[in-house]
């Protein structure tokens, strides 16, 4: 029972981690992405960026600190 319990974790472990790895659709380019997604609020609207519009974003808050 104690393995069948331990394979079943193992499992679930192993699923959430490849869901983790999946792609994702940029909301400002467009683009389908793989690799970590950012969130971000621009005028009250909620979107998921990816890290190359994220750092564009934050260069555009630097340019206006």
């Amino acid at each position: 029972m104690k393995k069948i319990i331990c394979s079943l974790v193992l499992l679930l472990a192993m699923l959430f981690a490849l869901t983790a790895c999946g792609t994702f659709t940029c909301d400002l380019c467009d683009e389908e992405k793989k690799g970590k997604k950012y969130e971000f609020e621009i005028m009250g609207e909620n979107g998921i960026c990816c890290e190359e519009c994220h750092d564009e974003i934050e260069e555009l808050q630097k340019a206006f600190e």
